[in-house]
């Protein structure tokens, strides 16, 4: 009975020893200590009848692991187990936390064994990985600094700053681009350019590490699926772990030089180079939220924006380890017409401000689509985020003048503020009609604000005006068309500069008209003209 029951046992093993593949490997980093196993999967293991048992029992369930190398196990006796959740036909890895003494005794073997213990009759199955990699060189040590530059769903660029690393390019260097596909990590080559090169791009030749400052993926030679697949999770997720690698052999042990970038932008592939809206900018509102085009008066593109139907806007504002993402869409047109674009207060902005520090970023992603909504060309941007301190501000239109009244924000960081009286700002007034944004005019004006003095009110008037941002030929007719929409249309206006931010697309305007206190004066100077007259009269 028991010699059936071992058999049973052994031909169950043998039927899970196919989950994975004989190319499985083992990495090591020699900065934490810590050894990975990437277990990949079976390569026809998608072509095995629904019988297999990998397929049938093993989804859902827990594996434990152990790593054995001729002398020494982990995790160690005692030790806490190390287990992983199987999942079909998908790399798995299992990382092995170490001390530094373990490490250093392991570093340079080159043989291991991985043990596996399946949760359906214990069944154990033993494995030997293909190699062993050791990431030697944390990536600072070998560039100062690596940037990327890409092609939306085209060539990848990746411009770095060298330091003083023996690695030889030969035939056995192997260069890629890795990033995170789910749990599992995907490579793509960055092969030696061999026509047309530059004089610093990675070649094959006697040309030194230290004098290669530039690689590229190129759209013509990459894997197709593989480059498709990394424009598609990096759209879905622009704060996505990318990193350059270089893999060699030294002493017959392969190690690994891998470098996160520093840097994401795309190309200019428009010639928009010297367009300011380039420079973007997130503002914390205490009511909204605002990306800005840093001192524009419009979004508007000066070059050519092609075949653009609509606008997406993504802004990843980050405060310490965690991450906010905020998207809308917006057509070309009220795009165009618009300052900016303003997310409404929510609990993760109203988070953010209460949270807000010097440290918080942003990163910001313009994408232009056509209208099947596919990207044409995007402007990324990564800066510091800005702290807003207007609470509220109301807008009063007189016959000769426009005046904004501020209300501050008491916030700690708010108060002490000062932008200096050389400091740029505009403020914009718009009304929107049937879904469409209609500029009203700009102002172009210098003040000094301070945000200990929580109410200010600043007036503005014609000569104030920028020429030609108006939708009448001159300020005064301008500033009529103004009164006219105030009856039917809610105004809106925008206050940009460098250091403070807000658009109010419903804020509590009004026209204060100066007739009507002149003609209830008027009244009661005949009203007095009359009283004296019947005086007069009296005294005669």
């Amino acid at each position: 009975m028991m010699i059936i029951i071992n058999i049973i046992m052994v031909s169950t093993s043998l039927s899970f020893s196919e989950c994975f593949s004989a190319r499985s490997y083992l990495n090591g980093n020699a900065g934490t200590y810590e050894l990975t196993l990437h277990l990949l999967p079976f390569e026809r293991l998608n072509k095995i009848t629904s019988e297999n048992l990998c397929k049938m029992y093993l989804p859902g369930k827990p594996v434990v692991t152990q790593l054995h190398f001729d002398d020494i196990s982990f995790p160690r006796p005692g030790e806490d187990e190390v287990s992983f959740e199987y999942k079909f036909n998908a790399e798995i890895q299992i990382s092995f936390q170490l001390s530094e003494t373990d490490y250093l005794h392991i570093a340079d073997k080159q043989h291991a064994m991985f043990e596996l213990w399946y949760d359906v009759n214990l069944v154990k199955v033993n494995g030997s990985v293909n190699s062993i990699e050791h990431t030697r060189f944390n990536g600072t040590g070998c560039f100062k600094r690596a940037e990327m530059e890409y092609t939306i769903y085209g060539d990848i660029d990746i411009t770095v700053v060298p330091s003083n690393c023996k690695v030889a390019l030969d035939a056995n260097l192997e260069v890629y681009l890795e990033f995170q596909e789910g749990e599992t990590n995907q490579q793509i080559p960055i092969l030696p350019c061999t026509f047309g090169c530059q004089a610093n791009e990675y070649q094959l030749s006697s040309t030194s590490f230290e004098d290669v400052k530039l690689y590229r993926v190129k759209k013509a030679t990459a894997d197709a699926a593989k480059l498709q697949s990394f424009f598609k999770h990096f759209v879905d997720n622009r704060l996505l772990p990318v990193s350059m690698n270089l893999r060699y052999k030294t002493n017959g042990l392969n190690s690994v030089i891998s470098r996160q970038f520093d840097n994401k932008t795309a190309k200019d592939t428009w010639g928009c180079t010297s367009d300011p809206h380039l420079l973007l900018a997130t503002t914390l509102n205490p009511n909204n939220m605002f990306v800005q085009f840093r001192d524009s008066l419009t979004n508007k593109m000066t070059c050519d924006t092609q075949n653009t139907t609509q606008v997406r806007v993504d802004d990843y504002v980050m405060d310490g380890s965690t991450s906010t993402r905020l998207q809308r869409t917006v057509g070309l047109e009220q795009f165009n017409q618009q300052i900016g674009v303003t997310f409404d207060v929510s609990p993760e902005l109203t988070r953010l401000r209460n949270g807000f520090s010097a440290d918080t970023m942003s990163l910001i992603v313009v994408s232009y689509l056509d209208a099947a909504g596919e990207i044409l060309w995007e402007i990324l941007y990564f800066d510091v985020a800005c702290l807003g301190c207007v609470a509220k501000a109301t807008m009063h239109i007189h016959e000769d003048q426009t005046c904004i009244s501020y209300l501050f924000d008491s916030k700690d960081q708010c108060v002490g503020q000062f932008i200096p009286a050389n400091g740029k700002n505009t403020l914009g007034v718009f009304y929107k009609e049937n879904g469409v944004t209609h500029q009203l005019g700009f102002y172009r004006f210098h003040y000094d604000l301070n945000y200990s003095i929580l109410n200010q009110e600043h007036c503005f008037r014609c000569e104030d005006y920028v020429d030609g941002s108006y939708e009448k030929q001159t300020c005064v007719e301008n500033q009529e068309l103004t009164k006219i929409k105030l009856k039917s249309n809610t105004i809106g206006f925008g206050v940009i500069s460098k250091y403070e931010s807000i658009i109010l697309e419903t804020v509590v305007s009004e026209y204060r008209t100066i007739f009507m206190p002149l003609i209830a004066a008027v009244v009661s100077v005949l009203a007095g003209v009359i009283f004296l007259s019947a005086m007069f009269s009296k005294l005669k």
